[in-house]
Formats: C-alpha cells, sequence, structure tokens
C-alpha cells in the first residue's frame, strides 16, 4: 500500500483522487455534496458583477436622460450578459433552453423595469435624489430581485440534469429535446 492507493481493491487514496491538499478536498466535497449552495454562491459573485455594471451604466446615463429611462437602458444592455455570465459560471456551462432563456430575459426586463421604476418614482415622490443615491436604491431592489432570478435560471432555464446524467429525453421522456443549445461563443 502507497500514498495513491488505499489496500481496499488497490483503488486510488480519497486524497490522490481529490488532491492532497485537505482545504481543497473539503470545499471540492462539499461543492458536490451541496451544488445549491454552490452555485449560490457563485450566482451572487455573478449578479454583483452585473449590479456594479448596472449601477455604473446608470450613472453614466443619468446625465442626459431621466432617471426611469436611464435606468431602462442600462437593465437592457446588462440583463442578457449577466444571464450569460450566471450560464457559465453559476451554473457550470449548463445548455439554455434558448426559447426560456429569451422568455427569462424579457421577463427579466418587463419585471425589473417595472419594480425598479417603481422604487425610482417613490424615491422621487418622498425625496428629491441626487443619481448616487438612486443608484444606490437601484442597487438594493436588485438585490432583492436577484434570488428570483436564480429560482427562474436554476429550475427553469438550465438544463442542469443534462450535467448530472448524459441524457437528451424530455422531462416526460417520450422524445428527444431540441430546445437546448450550448453556449453561442
Amino acid at each position: 500500500m502507497n500514498a495513491t492507493t488505499s489496500g481496499a481493491g488497490e483503488r486510488p487514496a480519497p486524497d490522490a483522487v481529490v488532491g492532497t491538499h485537505t482545504g481543497v478536498r473539503t470545499r471540492m466535497s462539499a461543492a458536490l455534496r451541496h451544488p445549491l449552495v454552490d452555485q449560490l454562491g457563485r450566482y451572487a459573485a455573478v449578479g454583483g458583477v452585473a449590479t456594479g455594471l448596472n449601477a455604473a451604466l446608470f450613472l453614466l446615463f443619468r446625465p442626459w436622460l431621466a432617471a426611469v429611462p436611464a435606468n431602462l437602458l442600462a437593465l437592457i444592455l446588462t440583463t442578457a450578459l449577466s444571464t450569460e455570465l450566471s450560464r457559465r459560471f453559476a451554473f457550470g456551462g449548463a445548455p439554455a433552453h434558448r426559447l426560456r432563456e429569451w422568455v427569462q430575459d424579457i421577463g427579466t426586463v418587463a419585471f425589473y423595469a417595472c419594480y425598479t421604476s417603481a422604487v425610482l418614482l417613490a424615491l422621487q415622490w418622498v425625496a428629491t435624489p441626487s443619481p448616487r443615491e438612486e443608484a444606490a436604491a437601484l442597487v438594493v431592489a436588485s438585490l432583492a430581485g436577484g434570488l428570483l432570478r436564480f429560482a427562474v435560471l436554476r429550475f427553469w432555464v438550465f438544463d442542469l440534469r443534462a450535467r448530472a446524467v448524459d441524457d437528451t429525453t424530455s422531462p416526460g421522456g417520450d422524445e428527444p429535446c431540441t430546445t437546448t443549445s450550448r453556449p453561442s461563443i
């Protein structure tokens, strides 16, 4: 028996399979046992980047546009990028149901357009906010909507089942699923 075998039928020892560094092994096994937690953490990182980009674009457009149009333009520009980054980073490049992805993108823009516009209008109704205060209100509003979007992406848009098993049948099992596609880039 050596460092790479466990003695039980010459199978590799756990450290040899995953790596010899215990911290790496612990993180990897935790991610395998709790993929939802792992995905949520990575989604939060992508969401933070997307929210920051959205706020920066809002502040960029704000000198020339009123708050609501500046918000809508920033939102439209960041939604598709955010969805693709989430697919690649948070959900491990899972195939996307393209029609569902488009519906989700349109739904996200519609939801956030109504939701954040209401936040901006309410803020303007109670005070005269600066563009930075408006951007801060948009960031806070984004955090609340982000959990709903995570659930939609994870459970409806991305086919995580395809990562677990190499199965291209539809959920009913009767015919192959042809609505998924690999990354476009």
